[in-house]
């Protein structure tokens, strides 16, 4: 049979009518997607529901919102097997239970961008701006000079007297090391101990060894203390431009410190150093904090780096997913499972973690720096995650507690570093980007 002639120009093409349609007016029922044979409600060669090709647009969000939230009912029957029945929704996607529930990736999407969405809008970054910028105007105040003279004086005096006590320290150290050694040695060679007072006797001898040792070493840091010294030189500047002032005239620290800074320091006033080498690009969130040279500016510097990290961070944490599966396909290697199954694991188990993270975040919005809060949010984290973790784990891969926990434990190790790993990797390019 000759191929039917295409439409010419300007002609419009048919438009397929759906199954429900055509059925009516006694044609054979076609998916217009696959224009395979079709009937009920999905076409059973491609899988597309059957409906009106034509939507109102109400009708068209409301489906859009459907199939992303699953909020036709997958959405709570995977969140209610996520967060309180570790593993489970696993086992179901294994076991081929999968339409009820939404796809690992998008699960972990979802719960990956309620956390981030949570941080962005809650921006912690900007209450610890605030911190700091509510205890700089508490510290903005103004004192008399000569009793700013007297706290400088009294600061300049404080090292060579903390010097003192720790060189008497090591000198009576020192002489009690050697009268414990020679009371040892004496008692070794007259026999008045026996041998089993040698060991107790022994480990005195090197407790007091190590104490002179660690003492001497603080004694060492003291005298070669760079950062004591700066501070030493600030003191002093101070102390100079205050002593050409009446006594009873008023002066602001802050701003007499501030101006010590920029004068002894110059241009490593804030003391901020990336040590990011010469030819990486600095982004504008570290020329910030390089350039600032009052707390306020240093506060926002801050506040803005901790944003640019914390953007980051979703890229990150994506990247390592892959680096969580291979670490358990090498630890599970003789149960021959694939790849892909361990990155399912880990989709379910990373969202549970991101959702916990999100309820953290909500409670220090609600609850501030209360000691409640401090309490709960470190329990979720340090052990409710775990805890998730290993019974997730167990019920996952069915083998027994200790041989899971053992896995665990080296899974928690290993992937614990990929961690910090990418922490500073995300830090490093808020830094340089």
């Amino acid at each position: 049979m000759p191929a039917a002639d295409p439409p010419s120009v300007g002609e419009s093409s048919p438009v397929a009518k759906p199954s429900s349609i055509a059925q009516e007016e006694g044609q054979v029922e076609r998916c217009p997607n696959c224009g395979a044979p079709s009937g009920g409600a999905y076409c059973a060669t491609c899988g597309q529901k059957d409906q009106p090709l034509r939507q109102p647009v109400h009708r068209f969000v409301s489906d859009a919102v459907k199939e992303y939230f699953g909020i036709d009912g997958r959405l709570w029957r995977s969140l209610g097997l996520l967060l309180f029945r570790p593993g489970r929704l696993t086992r179901e996607y294994f076991e081929g239970r999968r339409a009820r529930y939404l796809r690992p990736l998008r699960l972990y999407l979802t719960a990956t961008l309620t956390f981030f969405f949570l941080l962005t809008v809650l921006d912690p970054a900007g209450r610890v701006e605030q911190a700091l910028s509510s205890q700089i105007a508490e510290a903005d105040t103004t004192v008399a000079v000569a009793d700013r003279l007297a706290e400088i004086e009294a600061d300049l005096a404080e090292y060579p007297a903390a010097l003192a006590r720790q060189e008497a320290l090591v000198d009576s150290l020192e002489v009690l090391q050697d009268s414990i050694v020679r009371a040892f040695r004496a008692d070794s060679a007259a026999g008045l101990i026996d041998s089993l007072d040698v060991e107790d006797r022994e480990e005195e001898v090197e407790d007091a060894l190590d104490d002179y040792d660690d003492e001497v070493g603080d004694l060492e840091r003291m005298r070669t203390s760079s950062s004591r010294e700066r501070e030493v030189a600030l003191l002093e500047w101070q102390r100079r431009q205050l002593m050409g002032l009446p006594p009873d005239s008023t002066i602001n620290p802050r701003d007499l410190a501030l101006a010590a800074d920029m004068v002894i320091a110059g241009s490593e006033a804030n003391g901020f150093s990336s040590n990011l080498p010469s030819w990486v690009p600095q982004s504008r969130a570290t020329e910030r904090m390089a350039a600032a040279r009052t707390a306020e500016e240093r506060a926002a510097a801050i506040a803005e780096f901790a944003r640019n990290a914390i953007s980051r961070l979703p890229t990150v944490m994506f990247l390592l997913l892959p680096v969580f599966a291979l670490l358990l396909k090498l630890i599970y290697v003789r149960r021959g499972w694939y790849y892909s199954e361990h990155l399912v694991f880990g989709l379910h188990t990373h969202a549970f973690a991101f959702l916990i993270f999100a309820l953290t975040v909500c409670l220090f919005w609600l609850g501030g720096d209360t000691a409640w809060v401090g309490t709960v949010s470190a329990a979720l984290t340090y052990l409710g995650l775990p805890l998730y973790f290993y019974i997730a784990q167990k019920r996952v891969y069915g083998q027994g507690w200790i041989k899971t926990a053992v896995k665990a434990w080296l899974l928690a190790w290993t992937y614990g570093f990929f961690l910090i790993l990418g922490i500073v990797l995300a830090v490093f390019l808020a830094a340089a980007l």
